[in-house]
């Protein structure tokens, strides 16, 4: 064909297709770094124990009951070493099993009111109480007001909004990411075919790496410089800590791939010159 004669024409549509394979390669690494964190169940369970998250919840939780013991006459003692971490893990985790199962999202209280009537029990017995100092109803209110302390510290704050994001595109990222690795493959095959000298289409696919690593590294230095995620303030310690870290988590694995792209445009280059020199001797 005439238009492949034309060297400036041909270095230009290599170029673009190059610009093209590298914005391929930069929207499957943003893509595959969501589907990696936010939109895997495992990375939400690994950023909250690498948080303080669930000593957190455990101490507000105890100042929230310790103020309506405090309505209800109860001594601040009886919730000190009520919490129990190991009811708080569980429940937490089948909120996020629900969260990512799509299912509608509650926290199971039985557990917790079974310990909390227990406890009650406990303390009726040991202050020798009967029922002319309190009254089975007023038991029961104070079990559903603790019940739903309890369950307003489980739930995670805009989940609900979230999990509705996540269900409607957990398929099609993945769709998302099987078609740009698609479009790199095929323009990639485009430009090494219809290269006779191979160092040229190694030349233009290290331009596509190249330019994507450094335009991914960017995306997360920029966020992380801008000091934005810092400032975040999210209701209480507890849940500000986990999305701050949770987002941490994201900037740094997009950085760690666009690091990996420029080392490996690296290699590239390096097989770029190698094969122009053999074409040279």
């Amino acid at each position: 064909m005439k238009l492949f004669k034309n060297q400036k024409i041909t270095t230009a549509m290599y170029l673009v297709l190059s610009l093209i394979m590298g914005l391929c390669i930069f929207f499957c690494a943003i893509f595959s770094s969501l589907k990696f964190t936010f939109f895997s169940p495992s990375f939400l369970t690994e950023t909250l124990n690498s948080t303080n998250y669930y000593k957190d919840v455990c101490a507000e939780i105890t100042d929230d009951l310790v103020n309506l013991g405090d309505a209800s006459g109860l001594d601040k003692s009886f919730f000190e070493d009520f919490v129990d971490e190991v009811m708080v893990r569980k429940d937490v985790q089948y909120y996020i099993n629900d969260f990512y199962a799509g299912e509608k999202l509650r926290v199971n209280t039985l557990d917790f009111q079974k310990a909390l009537r227990t406890a009650l029990d406990q303390f009726i017995n040991k202050k020798g109480l009967t029922e002319n100092d309190f009254s089975q109803e007023s038991v029961n209110n104070f079990v559903k007001e603790a019940s739903e302390i309890y369950a307003s510290n489980i739930e995670l704050a805009y989940f609900p909004q979230i999990q509705k994001s996540i269900n409607k595109y957990n398929t099609r990222i993945i769709v998302f990411i099987a078609v740009t690795l698609a479009l790199f493959a095929a323009i990639a095959a485009v430009i090494i075919l219809t290269n006779k000298w191979k160092h040229i289409a190694v030349r233009y696919i290290y331009y596509a790496t190249a330019s994507a690593g450094l335009l991914t590294a960017a995306v997360p230095v920029t966020v992380l410089l801008s000091g934005v995620v810092s400032r975040i303030a999210i209701l209480n310690r507890s849940l500000n800590d986990l999305y701050t870290a949770g987002l941490h988590s994201l900037l740094y694995t997009i950085l760690f791939i666009g690091l990996a792209l420029i080392v490996l445009s690296g290699f590239l280059w390096v097989l770029h010159n190698k094969l122009r020199k053999n074409v040279s001797n």
